[in-house]
């Protein structure tokens, strides 16, 4: 049966999930004020991975979003994903050989690389790790362009440029939200506005436990090919991008280096100069983005009440693809697969 769905976000989350439940039939309309890809999204480092300190069943999650990447892009070619491989010659004080270990016996495709492997892949390098971790599956996507390529493609699919004021409800159900523009009606509601999210569920009495911390990241200007892989250094992640910027940023626990962006990124400036061989870098710009992360670290996938959906999470970047595929086939034909079980909002009703 054709069902009526509403989407509240249009991030990579929201826009990937508005074009797969398009693909399957659904008619789907989707609300976001900025039309630029979504708040969060555009401001993500964009890594595409499985390694970071993940239980198993949030482990196999990544992976199965991995692979969904690899899905997508038979159908959308033109996304902005480019499967550049991952250099770790640090991880934030958790030993490599304990990544090594735990993602090893699950299968993640983890290689130790010598000193002479990372300086012929990364000459530029100043400083050559005597050895480090090497992951050529891992992968780089530009989020807000991703999500903007997604909700381009969607089929039966209507974008309106606005937000969502309160949901609607009839009896204990959903039934869609109020908006600037009027009231629109659903089958389902999903929300999917990350942080934004916790706000528009509290108006039907549903509680998000989010955390948002900020994330730092730092652009230069377009330069010449200075690195290829994504590279995990001491206190430092970076990749450039086809466009020939280089995104840097300190770490990926959210806070703005001494709590202070202007300074923070003229640290982080400093470090990449320090950690590229270049005389041509130069300082572009900061952005801060809200992290919308679950209290328990892990994704909110599932219905907490008829009629509504949840869809928030940190690490849209990696999920979007896999969440779309799970959560429409959810949608459509009733079955939740095992993957999303223990992601479902019912863990913090106690």
């Amino acid at each position: 049966m054709t069902q009526n769905i509403l989407i509240i976000g249009a991030g990579i989350i929201g826009s990937a999930l508005a074009f797969r439940l398009g693909q399957s039939g659904c008619t789907v309309t989707m609300l976001d004020p900025s039309g630029t890809g979504g708040t969060a999204s555009s401001a993500s480092f964009g890594w595409v991975n499985a390694s970071y300190e993940n239980s198993k069943p949030y482990y196999l999650l990544r992976r199965h979003a991995m692979e969904a990447w690899t899905r997508v892009m038979l159908d959308l070619p033109n996304l902005p994903y480019h499967q550049n491989g991952t250099i770790y010659a640090d991880f934030y004080g958790v030993p490599l050989e304990k990544l090594h270990s735990e993602h090893g016996r699950w299968g993640y495709p983890f290689e130790w690389i010598t000193h002479d492997q990372i300086a012929a892949l990364e000459p530029k390098l100043a400083r050559i790790p005597n050895r480090a971790l090497f992951c050529g599956i891992e992968a780089q996507v530009l989020p807000n362009i991703a999500a903007c390529v997604f909700r381009e493609q969607a089929h039966n699919t209507t974008y309106i440029k606005t937000s969502a004021a309160h949901l609607l409800t009839k009896g204990d159900t959903i039934i869609g939200a109020n908006t600037p523009v009027g009231k629109i009606h659903s089958d389902i509601t999903i929300l999917a506005a990350g942080a934004h999210s916790q706000t528009i569920a509290a108006t039907a009495e549903v509680s998000i436990p989010l955390d948002k911390p900020a994330g730092l990241l730092i652009h230069t200007k377009p330069t010449k090919q200075l690195i290829t892989h994504t590279i995990l250094t001491d206190n430092l992640h970076m990749q450039q991008r086809k466009d020939g910027i280089i995104t840097a940023g300190g770490d990926f626990g959210g806070s703005s280096i001494k709590n202070n962006p202007k300074s923070g990124s003229c640290e982080l400036f400093s470090r990449l100069q320090n950690t590229i061989k270049s005389n041509e870098l130069e300082y572009s710009h900061h952005t801060l983005g809200l992290r919308p992360t679950p209290l328990d670290g892990m994704p909110i996938v599932g219905s907490p009440k008829r009629g509504l959906y949840i869809a928030v999470m940190h690490s849209g970047a990696t999920l979007a693809p896999g969440i779309a595929e799970l959560v429409t086939t959810e949608i459509t034909t009733g079955h939740r697969d095992a993957l999303l079980n223990i992601f479902h909002p019912d863990r913090f009703a106690s």
